[in-house]
This record gives structure tokens, C-alpha cells and sequence, in this order.
């Protein structure tokens, strides 16, 4: 019983922090990016990130767009090189959140940030601890670099417990080339087509 237990211990994934050295970041500066939600044929939405770089080895990401007909902007300051989150503020219609990170969990707003940091090594598998916004819980959620195609693009599959997510980044870019994610609830799949 004891081998199995040791067996399960070494098979399971390490737990990726913030400011970890596998995250190499320095792809990541000034850019801007639009992206249309899909369902089926059907546009569901479209979100704007932009991001700056500012003082302190800090990356501003801002989002904006619209939510079930409401207006939608977040802002979110992590130190570029570790992805430590600093704050975030989110309003979405009239209701503003604020939050104040301590640097030991990702926060949501930058997972594809930190998707397109990691190594892009087949194999490659971390758990990553992300704080929810939408509930304030911690969630331990995976990521598993699966393989690379002749192209240079790498499949990444991330799982939390409401979504799969398929990814696919740009080796020599590391943009997000492809992104897309089933509910584990009703199956829906949702696409995210860079404009």
C-alpha cells in the first residue's frame, strides 16, 4: 500500500507559483489584441486587451467589452517577469471589485499570459493555483503541455472544474493562435478567434 501511495505522490503534478523560474515572460510588453467569442457561428461576445508596460518590472493588462449587454473593463497589474499578480480592479455595469494580491496565486485575468510563459516542452504538466474572482475561492487547476506540430505550434490543455481548454501557441511568437473551451456542465464549446 505504501508503494502505491509513493507511486501516486511522484505522478502527481508540481505546483506552479508565482515567480517560478519556469516562467519566462519576456515575449510579453506593449501590445494590443481583439478577440470575438463564438458559439457555433454566432459572435456571443468580444473582449479588447491591451497592455503596458509601467515601472517596477510591472505589466498592465486592461480588458474591456460588453457582458450579457453590460459593460465590462478589468485591470490587472502583475510583475512581468514571475506573473506575480499586484492588484485588479473589475467593474462590470456599476459594480466595481477590488483586489490586493499577495503573490502566492495566479489571478484569472492573467491565465493566457501565463499559459503563453510556460516551457513549450511535450509533457510539461504544473498544477496552478488561481484565485476566482467570481467566487473569491482558490482553485488548484491544471495545465499539460500535450505536443508540437510541424508548424511550430504547441497544444495546451488547461482543465478547472467548470471548463476544458484546448490551446494552441505560436513557438516563435508565443501568441495564442488558436483557444477554445467545453463546458463541463453542457458540453457548449466556445471559440476565441483573435480579430
Amino acid at each position: 500500500m505504501r508503494v502505491i501511495a509513493l507511486a501516486l505522490v511522484a505522478m502527481t503534478p508540481l505546483v506552479l507559483r508565482p515567480g517560478a523560474s519556469d516562467i519566462v515572460s519576456d515575449h510579453l510588453g506593449a501590445a494590443t489584441e481583439t478577440v470575438r467569442f463564438m458559439k457555433g457561428d454566432s459572435e456571443i461576445g468580444r473582449f479588447r486587451y491591451e497592455w503596458s508596460l509601467v515601472s517596477n518590472d510591472g505589466l498592465l493588462l486592461v480588458t474591456t467589452g460588453e457582458v450579457r449587454a453590460k459593460p465590462f473593463i478589468d485591470s490587472s497589474l502583475v510583475k512581468r517577469h514571475g506573473l506575480a499578480p499586484v492588484w485588479e480592479v473589475s467593474q462590470l455595469g456599476t459594480q466595481v471589485k477590488r483586489w490586493t494580491y499577495k503573490g502566492d496565486v495566479f489571478n484569472f485575468q492573467e491565465l493566457d499570459d501565463l499559459l503563453r510563459s510556460l516551457p513549450l516542452r511535450e509533457g510539461y504538466e504544473r498544477i496552478l493555483p488561481l484565485f476566482s474572482e467570481g467566487d473569491d475561492s482558490l482553485e488548484m487547476d491544471t495545465v499539460r503541455v500535450v505536443s508540437r506540430d510541424p508548424a511550430g505550434r504547441w497544444t495546451l490543455r488547461f482543465a478547472d472544474p467548470a471548463i476544458v481548454a484546448t490551446y494552441e501557441i505560436d513557438e516563435q511568437t508565443r501568441r495564442i493562435v488558436r483557444h477554445e473551451h467545453v463546458s463541463r456542465r453542457n458540453g457548449a464549446t466556445l471559440r476565441f478567434v483573435p480579430e
